[in-house]
């Protein structure tokens, strides 16, 4: 579970230190208070994206840090214990600074690791939701996850994807063996052409991404000063600019007050809009004094860019699909000098990966079909808490036929790939009586939603310790539905921390522990707070989420009546 977390300097969040608690915590706030900072802090901790955009005004970096206790993640455990990283006990320190460099140091109990470790890391420390999973859970290879996750099958499919590029090496050893010698010696000037160019370039992961923040802002660098220069000029730095003019309509407006108390809301609306004017133009001093223009940079930077374009252009769509042209003309090199086995040797050796891959793949699509009896009706009977009765999901497996397929069965060939010979498609038929379609092309947002949570409790049997956090996944949902949303959330808790964003108030309601996001102005600048409640101010928030900022005793008796019963 995540135990404790500290921001500082991360967006709106000048400091924050929270202690979590185990069980199911409620996040809530108006809305721009920055309740999502929380979530994408943790999530940048856990090896997400980082930018410079996210380190406060003023600030030279920011710094995040998490302490989890691992005692229920023994996958996380066994990880670390594999890449030699100690770890006293089953407490895990994380730690990552981000510069406006674009430089970062991460920190894996004490000991610096590099970013794509972290990412590793954090897929086995939490699970991050948000509405962008409705469409991974669309994608048909996730499908097929979520069946082997429930019937526990990733050992079996580990081996058939050992098997499969088993198999594959062979076979693509034994077509390079049938090549001409001169083939073979032209294939390797070739490689070796294609290792130095690319090496001589030193690629690196995300180099492309900050290259081509900093060109936009070198090429704009000149235009944005310019302009910059404008707003500042007009709102402070004239005599007759808007916020000196508007000093003398505060000066009016107090001595109107000081007449009549009735305008005295006119003073206070007006007193807030000349603080807005003055934080803006803090904002954009700061903005213009952080532009950098160099001629000589821009033209470093693009140059770097042309040349990662034409690598791409000619070796994969991206960095790191070049990186791994690398290092497969590397293999291939390495193959073709030491490649002497004999034509018939490879044949016999691919011949027996064949029949061992058809073997393995056979045992795991038996094994899939087998789970599907157990799944279907325990995600029907989930869908129905849920308040979809009748509601069902269909898995269809199936398998390709060609005549290159790998595996033959009942006189056709089928085709594998690493995850086996299946391809699976969920199917989703939302009332009784309805035929089951394809669940992308049918399923509404506030299905979607109940179909994944739906999903995350017949998976949350199998307890892998990861913390889930949800970033209002409940969007779209309300009355009875958001009860069942509730109920359904407390009892996943049961298993598994959850951190939820959430703008309901039966979700809040039905949570262990209830953490508020609010926003203050201090010294013209804007901060993000967060803190635990106590039952009395959980009340008031809650009525607050059903009535607005006025709130009435009719929501406070609501907000009370929900608090008592737990939303359960």
């Amino acid at each position: 579970m995540l135990q404790m977390l500290s921001i500082r300097d991360f967006a709106l969040i000048e400091s924050a230190y929270i202690d979590f608690r185990n069980g199911f915590t409620a996040i809530t706030g108006e809305t721009g208070s920055g309740k999502s900072l929380l979530l994408d802090a943790i999530s940048s901790l856990l090896g997400g994206k980082s930018s410079a955009m996210d380190i406060r005004t003023g600030a030279e970096k920011y710094v995040l840090e998490a302490v989890w206790d691992l005692g229920g993640n023994l996958s996380a455990r066994q990880w670390l214990a594999e890449k030699g990283i100690l770890v006293s006990g089953t407490e895990l320190v994380l730690r990552k600074e981000f510069s406006r460099d674009g430089k970062s140091k991460i920190l894996i109990n004490h000991s610096l690791a590099a970013a794509q470790v972290l990412r590793g890391l954090g897929e086995l420390l939490a699970e991050v939701h948000n509405q962008n999973d409705q469409i991974l859970l669309l994608d048909k290879s996730q499908q097929l996850d979520i069946l082997d996750s429930f019937g526990n099958l990733y050992s079996i499919r580990s081996e058939v994807r050992e098997s499969f590029l088993t198999y594959r090496s062979l076979r693509k050893r034994l077509e390079e063996l049938e090549a001409s010698h001169g083939d073979r010696n032209r294939k390797k000037e070739i490689l070796q052409y294609q290792i130095e160019e690319i090496q001589s370039a030193n690629l690196k992961e995300g180099e492309e991404e900050e290259l081509s923040k900093e060109e936009s802002l070198l090429s704009h660098g000149e235009r944005l000063s310019e302009n910059l220069e404008i707003i500042t000029g007009l709102l402070s730095e004239t005599e007759d600019s808007v916020l000196s003019s508007f000093s003398r309509i505060l000066i009016a407006a107090e001595k109107m007050k000081g007449i009549h108390s009735d305008y005295a809301e006119l003073e206070g609306a007006l007193r807030e809009v000349y603080v807005t004017l003055r934080e803006i133009n803090t904002n954009v001093q700061d903005q213009k004094d952080e532009i950098y223009f160099s001629p000589d940079r821009l033209a470093h930077v693009q140059g770097r860019l042309d040349l990662i374009q034409k690598l791409k252009k000619k070796y994969g769509g991206s960095v790191q699909e070049v990186l791994l042209s690398k290092r497969n003309a590397e293999n291939e090199l390495e193959a073709l000098a030491q490649n002497m086995e004999s034509k018939e040797s490879l044949e016999r050796e691919k011949k027996k990966a064949t029949e061992k891959l058809a073997q393995l793949c056979m045992q795991l699509s038996k094994a899939r079909r087998e789970s599907l009896g157990r799944f279907e009706p325990r995600l029907k009977s989930e869908l129905e808490a849920l308040g979809m009765p009748g509601a069902g999901i269909q898995v269809v497996l199936r398998w390709e036929s060609s005549v290159e397929g790998e595996v033959e069965s009942q006189g056709k060939s089928y085709l594998v790939n690493e995850s086996g010979l299946d391809q699976a498609e969920f199917y989703f038929s939302p009332n009784p009586g309805e035929k089951p379609r394809p669940l992308r092309k049918i399923a509404s947002g506030g299905e979607m939603s109940r179909v994944m949570l739906a999903i995350k409790s017949v998976l949350g049997s199998n307890y892998d310790g990861k913390v889930l956090v949800f970033d209002e996944v409940d969007s779209g949902l309300g009355g009875e539905i958001a009860m069942d949303v509730a109920k359904k959330l407390r009892t996943l808790s049961k298993t598994h921390q959850i951190l939820l964003v959430t703008h309901l108030q039966q979700i809040a309601a039905a949570a262990d522990h209830h953490l508020k996001v609010s926003k203050r102005i201090t010294d013209g600048r804007t901060l993000s707070e967060a803190e635990f409640l106590g039952m009395e101010e959980r009340t008031l928030e809650l009525a607050r989420m059903i009535s607005g900022q006025n709130v009435s005793r009719g929501a406070l008796d609501h907000a009370k009546e929900l608090l008592k019963k737990k939303a359960v």
